[in-house]
């Protein structure tokens, strides 16, 4: 009798289930023949990032590598954590409502006017 493996058979999963690591976008190794480019690679990471991010630009992400246009990413996401955050106790929008009865009446006639 043969010594091929069954379906069901516990040596056969085992042999067939052996854990493989996920590929890593920008990962150091060299990519074996027939798969993409690094610079290509690097095309698909930006586009993937422009589409996610409507805040950046093309020009936000240069870069020829995949390990350049993600740093380029985390630079400019950075930046604009920066310019987005608004002072604490900013100045109101809207003028100070009236405080008197008097200024209380102008406010209304003028508004009646206008």
């Amino acid at each position: 009798m043969s010594e091929e493996p069954v379906a069901g058979d516990e040596s056969a999963q085992d042999s067939d289930t052996e854990e493989r690591p996920e590929p890593v976008i920008g990962a150091d190794e060299e990519a074996p023949a027939g798969d993409a480019s690094e610079a290509e690679l690097a095309e698909v990471l930006r586009e993937t990032l422009l589409a996610a991010h409507d805040d950046l630009t093309a020009d936000d992400l240069p870069g020829e590598s995949v390990a350049e246009v993600r740093e380029r990413y985390v630079a400019a996401r950075e930046r604009l954590e920066r310019e987005a955050r608004v002072p604490a106790g900013a100045p109101g929008r809207f003028a100070p409502a009236p405080t008197s009865a008097f200024e209380k009446i102008r406010e209304g006639l003028t508004r009646l006017n206008a």
